[in-house]
């Protein structure tokens, strides 16, 4: 296969974006973009299921294949699920992604994950997941950065963390973040330590313990009523990406894991190697594998201690969109951080993702360099 960087794409490419190919070789305070103009969302009207009242979801698809009693499609993967799982409010759980913290427990089960840069070139996972309740247990659990609890509140998850910098304390004591730490009264009874890895990153937890931690403290578990449905689903049919580039093999340039996802055509997943090696959920011993992935370009700045970052979630940029084997370019916007990130095509409509899971990588191109595809 012949490989590409970004800056080997075709000219369409290449002209989205322009802007984040120029700024791989420029500090990121020189950088200025103009956010693109994106549709407004229209409301649909709320509606029941099984007795339970819904949320006002702006996004929300039609679905024209009816569904078994007691089944509905997953707001977060466009998958049928039960009416248990897909009214559960979600967890978002910062989970621990150095070398000696391998190897995870639960990630291949999340519903989507985020990649975040934060210190150095350091990236660290934040998974949003509904249904846990099988898993034996999950972790290690990590601190959180400014950026996190913003992230889970676009999917209206408890936000469940171990530590976090001080910068980021603002944002967990706002009455929009429901806030779990590990490390102090509030979530410690949610966490114990296990004996299979090395020092440093055995802080796990399980259903029980954090289903326990959720109910002492009276957090809500079904969703607000403000929720806006974040993510659009092709249902009838595939998005097939027919005007895309090739992507069998995607290649993210975090210097720290140095990860990559390879596309199998047989079942049209995106299956996920870190440090060198297949990523492997020891829950289940099953390769993370994906169906979509979001590449999301940022920039950021050092705060005052001139060592954590500052990611923007905010405003927007470009980014990629992949799925089924291509990738074509996108832009994402965010209004402000209690607000929800939305991704467009080239034509300004929001992207549709292909059922299943999805992989968000956070991208800042000075720190990482190049995407890579084959």
């Amino acid at each position: 296969m012949k490989m590409q960087s970004i800056k080997g794409f075709s000219l369409a490419i290449a002209v989205v974006l322009a802007l984040s190919l120029g700024s791989c070789s420029r500090e990121e305070d020189q950088i200025s973009t103009e956010a693109s103009t994106a549709p407004e969302s229209t409301t649909a009207e709320a509606g029941t299921l099984a007795g339970v009242t819904l949320p006002d979801f702006s996004n929300m698809p039609e679905q024209t294949e009816e569904l078994p009693e007691g089944m509905m499609y997953s707001y977060f993967t466009g998958l049928p699920v039960t009416e248990e799982v897909g009214l559960r409010r979600p967890l978002a759980v910062m989970m621990d992604n150095e070398k000696a913290a391998m190897p995870q427990n639960g990630i291949s089960s999340a519903d989507v994950v985020y990649e975040t840069p934060i210190e150095a070139n350091e990236v660290r996972l934040e998974m949003i997941i509904q249904d846990y309740s099988n898993l034996e247990r999950f972790g290690g659990l990590r601190s959180a950065r400014k950026y996190h609890p913003g992230i889970a509140y676009e999917f209206d998850a408890i936000f469940f963390h171990h530590g976090h910098s001080a910068y980021a304390l603002p944002y967990l004591e706002d009455d929009h973040c429901p806030d779990i730490d590990g490390v102090t009264s509030k979530g410690y009874p949610a966490t114990y330590e296990v004996d299979d890895h090395q020092a440093g990153h055995r802080t796990f937890s399980t259903p029980e313990l954090i289903n326990d931690r959720i109910e002492d403290l009276g957090f809500r578990t079904d969703f607000r009523e403000s929720f806006d449905y974040k993510f659009r689903f092709a249902q009838d049919e595939p998005n097939l990406l027919p005007e895309g580039t090739d992507a069998s093999k995607v290649t993210i340039g975090y210097k720290q894991n140095q990860p990559w996802f390879e596309y199998d055509p047989e079942d049209g997943l995106y299956y996920r190697y870190a440090y060198g090696e297949p990523h492997i959920d020891q829950e289940n011993g099953q390769q993370v594998a994906v169906k979509n992935i979001i590449v999301q370009y940022c920039h950021y700045h050092l705060e005052d201690d001139q060592n954590t970052k500052d990611v923007e979630t905010t405003n927007g940029w470009n980014g990629f969109f992949i799925t089924n084997g291509k990738a074509v370019p996108i832009t994402w916007e965010k209004d402000e951080y209690w607000g929800n990130t939305h991704y467009y095509d080239a034509n300004g409509d929001e992207i549709q993702l292909n059922p299943g899971k999805t992989w968000v990588c956070m991208v800042l191109p000075a720190m990482t360099g190049e995407i890579t595809l084959e």
